[in-house]
């Protein structure tokens, strides 16, 4: 696995986890857990996965996802629909 940059993710970790606590009132400390533990920060991370080539609301949408169905590859953006 190749890693992304610190910088690149970072990025996406801090607005992520903004819309996170927005939408569902959870604390920092628990937006961030829900988030960093999830199969979608897993491939945001993996430079293979190509994650970095959406915009933050979709990596949401497919952590959102990730959430409802229990697999990031349900999104919208992933299955391309």
């Amino acid at each position: 696995m190749i890693r992304n940059e610190y910088f690149v993710t970072n990025y996406y970790d801090k607005n992520v986890i903004a819309r996170i606590i927005d939408k569902y009132g959870y604390t920092e400390q628990e937006a961030v857990s829900k988030y960093m533990k999830s199969r979608t920060h897993s491939m945001l991370e993996d430079e293979d996965y190509g994650m970095t080539d959406f915009p933050e609301r979709a990596v949401f949408d497919i952590w959102e996802a990730e959430q409802v169905t229990g697999d990031p590859r349900n999104s919208i953006y992933i299955r391309g629909e």
